[in-house]
């Protein structure tokens, strides 16, 4: 027994296969795009969050300092983290709070760059003379 083939079952034709091929081209490129958006999200991410570990650990560093050191401080600082960012650079203030001589308002902050962009993170706040835990 022979089998005939049909004209239609042939194959497919060169448009057919283009088109085909085209499809695929533009999914497997927005598939791309957004990989490498997903990825630079994440590299940002990671600064940030390296900046703000950066932050938090001045802050803590200088609460556990008596009250009339704080007077003292100057107004940059470096950690070993902030080489990891590019242009890092530490800043912090120490300022009156309005509320009385016993308290001062404490701002710590971080710059870098990141791709060109001036990136900052910050945390703002008060610290007394009888510090945290009151004895």
């Amino acid at each position: 027994m022979v089998f005939k083939r049909k004209k239609k079952d042939e194959g497919f034709t060169l448009i057919e296969v283009l088109v085909t091929l085209l499809i695929l081209g533009m999914v497997a490129m927005a598939l791309i795009s957004c990989f490498i958006y997903v990825f630079n999200v994440l590299a940002r991410t990671r600064q940030t969050a390296l900046a703000a570990q950066c932050v938090q650990r001045e802050l803590e560093a200088i609460r556990n300092m008596p009250f009339n050191q704080l007077l003292t401080l100057g107004t940059s600082w470096t950690h070993e983290n902030l080489a990891k960012l590019e242009n890092g650079q530490g800043a912090l203030t120490v300022q009156d709070s309005g509320l009385g001589e016993d308290i001062k308002k404490l701002t710590v902050r971080v710059t870098w760059t990141y791709r060109g962009r001036n990136m900052r993170d910050e945390i703002v706040t008060y610290v007394t003379r009888e510090g945290i835990n009151k004895r």
